[in-house]
């Protein structure tokens, strides 16, 4: 038996530089915002985008738990 858990790497500098164009798309610095605003902007830019991976394996029909899905900045993934 095998478990397929699905998860997705927040890829930190490659997440970084997409959040920082879109912020300066709207002349919005990186700078211009507190650690946590930008983190909130990760997880916005997360829950837009992340899902697409996802949602191209489902359509190829790949057999992962899918309600085990995780990603590296979620909660308490750290300390697992």
């Amino acid at each position: 038996n095998v478990l397929w858990q699905p998860g997705m790497d927040h890829a930190g500098i490659a997440t970084q530089m997409v959040v920082e164009r879109q912020l300066m798309e709207r002349q919005i610095h990186r700078r211009d915002l507190t650690r946590e605003e930008f983190i909130e902007k990760v997880w916005e830019w997360k829950s837009e985008s992340g899902g697409a991976i996802f949602n191209q394996l489902k359509r190829l029909g790949a057999s992962a738990d899918w309600s085990r899905e995780r990603f590296t900045m979620d909660e308490g993934l750290s300390k697992a």
